[in-house]
């Protein structure tokens, strides 16, 4: 920025303030000696600018070159040209160039010239080791360090005639790579080349680099005895050798494989295996010397004759059946396909059980048995010829024994009995029996479900006890395949279901909850539903809480608490609780109780009360009748007292009716006879109760006329309401 402002300054300076003009007619770059050049030319590039002027005078000019929009150089002239000089270009100076000048803040710009530079040099290769071993790692670094171009470096490596090809692209001068001694190279050459990847240009390759391999070992030697191929029955002997090299390494180790199965190995350079041939050592042999880094092998195919063919084992069953059952006559069976029956027959056969390797030796090949459970297993047979035993393929024999004795047992927890709700936990098993053993629940005659068990588990079975329904005799039926039509049965287990209790009421007698003083306070505590036996608890609540009763009923879902002689200090809240062997306790809803006074003291009451009224009527009369007597204007006449009106007590005495409060209105023919039940007991208490009224009465009113307190009694048993309002 600052530098085009001194520019512009120093031009209009040059002006010398004088009336002149200039312009740029022409702006030209070019390529000296040409445009097409090779690698290590000087190049010349020369910018010239046509100026047209009012007067001559000087003008300060700014020349830029720039290469693909790049500036290379800018130069300040008085002149009308300007160059820029490369004294050895090289490949990646390829490309467009062009200038422009600027003057007094006038510019202007030249067309773009190509400038070609072939003759690439070749790069320069070194590797980091001229002596390897197999296995080793050789470092190849290829240079173009006159190139500043994006690069790709090309390696490769020589082996007589194959060729190994690595490539890396980088801005820097120079590359390495690394190339593995691979087992059986010798000799390697190594080369480079680079490319330039913007031009597209490709340097002659690079001088060769010679690397000599030393092999640590030789190639190992198999060789096997007697031949490559021969018969079955000879001895074979199988040798591996190998050559150490002078560069020895000390982690060698060498290896004999089979098909790809190791039979021996040895940390020496010699190796030997023996055996007597049979059919099954035929295939490929492999020598292999190995170390860390490098590998070395050589292989022989042996070819052997069979002598005789394996044995085959078979089972004759003398039932038709699937499955092989205890006590079934069966007998294995082995022979030598395509060997003489007369030659067969003299031959001693080995059947072997190879599980608990127990062995019985029978000439002709026929090993007869009674089918018994512990005979079951994996058996083979072996023959023996000229040294050679063969073996047969395993024969699985699997006798199965019945089933016997299943045990159904009920899984208690905590000794607890089953809730509806709670799981119910059952448990089957066989004393004996060939599994698998399938198990099935029954309830009665329901199957319920069934469980198939492998071994000697037993059956579990988790039946969740959601309704009365689930409560009844359950067994168990086993069975295997041996006894698929005809399965075991269990003992029978009872199982009872309780129904725990849902709800709680509590009844009192009289409903109300007043209750005369002197008589019963009847509580019945009743549940809707619950397994007996029932605990009933009954309580009065004054305060604390006090427990009244506790009962166990065994035939009803009910029970009925008396409190006789009820009186003040028994008022108070009642309520009940129930519970049964679900350990669940329900409680009832609260009713309260309080005394009233009695009836027959109602009546003693009144009849006090009435007797009072009647002398202070007649001392009244008296007194007003005595006061006429004494006065003078008063004319003697006859004073007719007026009868007192009829009062309660003149009425003719009525039957007392025999009320029973005790008795509510009944829901069910059951609560009625409950109530009955106490109502009588009850009326027996009023009775007695009634019977002292009469006497206390008589005692307390000598001089009372008898037949006036009968009636007032009779009267107040007629009104009862009437008498405990008053």
């Amino acid at each position: 920025m600052y530098f085009g402002v001194v520019v512009t300054v120093l031009g209009l300076w040059s002006l010398g303030g004088e009336a002149s003009d200039f312009t740029i007619n022409s702006i030209e770059l070019k390529a000296l000696p040409s445009t097409k050049l090779n690698n290590g030319n000087t190049l010349q590039l020369k910018c010239e600018v046509g100026f047209a002027k009012t007067t001559d005078f000087t003008l300060n000019s700014t020349f830029t070159f720039y290469k693909e929009d790049d500036t290379i150089s800018t130069i300040i002239s008085t002149e009308d040209h300007a160059s820029f000089v490369i004294q050895k270009v090289r490949v990646s100076n390829s490309g467009q160039f062009k200038c422009e000048v600027s003057v007094a803040g006038r510019i202007k710009t030249s067309d773009d010239v190509e400038i070609r530079v072939t003759g690439l040099s070749s790069p320069l290769i070194n590797v980091s080791k001229d002596e390897v071993s197999e296995g080793d790692e050789v470092i190849v670094r290829c240079e173009a360090p006159e190139e500043l171009s994006y690069k790709k470096f090309i390696f490769y490596k020589i082996h007589q005639k194959s060729e190994e090809v690595k490539t890396k692209s980088t801005e820097k001068y120079h590359e390495e790579v690394k190339f593995m001694i691979k087992e059986g190279e010798n000799i390697l050459q190594f080369k480079c080349e680079v490319q330039l990847v913007n031009i597209g240009e490709s340097s002659p390759a690079s001088a060769m680099k010679t690397v000599t391999v030393v092999a640590p070992f030789s190639v190992p030697r198999i060789e096997v005895l007697p031949s490559l191929n021969f018969t079955e029955g000879g001895n074979m002997s199988v040798k591996c050798t190998f050559q150490e090299g002078r560069r020895r390494s000390n982690d060698v180790k060498l290896t004999l494989q089979k098909d790809g199965h190791i039979v021996n190995s040895s940390t020496t350079s010699t190796l030997t295996y023996h055996r007597v041939a049979m059919v099954e050592d035929m295939g490929n042999y492999t020598c292999k010397v190995e170390s860390k880094r490098t590998s070395k092998s050589s292989s022989a195919k042996v070819d052997i004759a069979e002598l005789f063919p394996r044995p085959r084992l078979t089972l004759k069953k003398s039932s038709k059946n699937e499955f092989i059952n205890e006590q079934d006559n069966i007998e294995l069976r082995c022979s030598v396909p395509g060997l003489p029956t007369e030659v067969s027959n003299r031959l001693p056969y080995k059947f072997i059980e190879t599980r608990q390797k127990r062995k019985s030796t029978r000439p002709g090949g026929k090993f007869p048995m009674s089918a018994i459970e512990k005979y079951s297993g994996s058996y083979v047979c072996q023959v023996t010829i000229a040294n050679i035993t063969k073996e047969s393929e395993p024969l699985d024999l699997q006798i199965y024994a019945p089933v016997k004795n299943p045990v159904l047992t009920h899984i208690m927890k905590s000794n607890k009995s089953v809730v509806l709700g709670d799981t119910l936990e059952l448990t089957c098993k066989i004393q004996s029996g060939t599994p698998p053993i399938t198990y099935s629940l029954l309830r009665g005659k329901d199957l319920l479900r069934e469980q198939i068990v492998d071994g000697v588990k037993e059956a579990r079975f988790l039946v969740n006890s959601s309704s009365s329904h689930d409560l009844g005799q359950y067994s168990c039926q086993a069975s295997n395949r041996n006894t698929q039509s005809t399965g075991k049965y269990s003992n029978i287990v009872n199982v009872t279901v309780i129904i725990p209790i849902s709800s709680t009421h509590l009844k009192i007698i009289p409903s109300d909850g007043d209750v005369e003083e002197g008589s019963n306070l009847t509580l019945v505590c009743r549940v809707e539903v619950g397994t007996l036996p029932i605990n009933f608890l009954f309580f009065r609540k004054k305060g604390s809480e006090i427990l009244l009763q506790n009962v166990t009923e065994t035939q009803n879902q009910y029970s009925v608490h008396y409190l006789p002689n009820f009186s003040k200090q028994e008022d108070g809240a009642y309520y009940c609780a129930a519970s049964n062997r679900a350990q669940k306790e329900v409680r009832s809803q609260t009713k309260e109780a309080r005394a009233v006074l009695a009836t027959w003291k109602k009546g003693v009451i009144g009849t006090f009360v009435l007797l009072i009224v009647l002398a202070a009527t007649a001392i009244c009369a008296y007194l007003h009748m005595d006061k006429k007597k004494k006065g003078k204007d008063i004319t003697p006449k006859k004073i007719r007292l007026s009868k007192p009106p009829t009062t309660n007590s003149e009425k003719p005495a009525e039957e007392t009716k025999g009320e029973e409060p005790l008795i509510g209105s009944a829901e069910n023919d059951e609560e009625r006879y409950i109530v009955v039940k106490a109502a009588e007991q009850s009326s027996g208490n009023n009775q007695h109760n009634q019977e002292g009224a009469h006497t206390a009465a008589d005692g307390t009113s000598a001089e009372a006329d008898q037949d006036s307190a009968e009636n007032n009694v009779n009267r107040t048993e007629e009104a009862p309401e009437a008498n405990s309002h008053a």
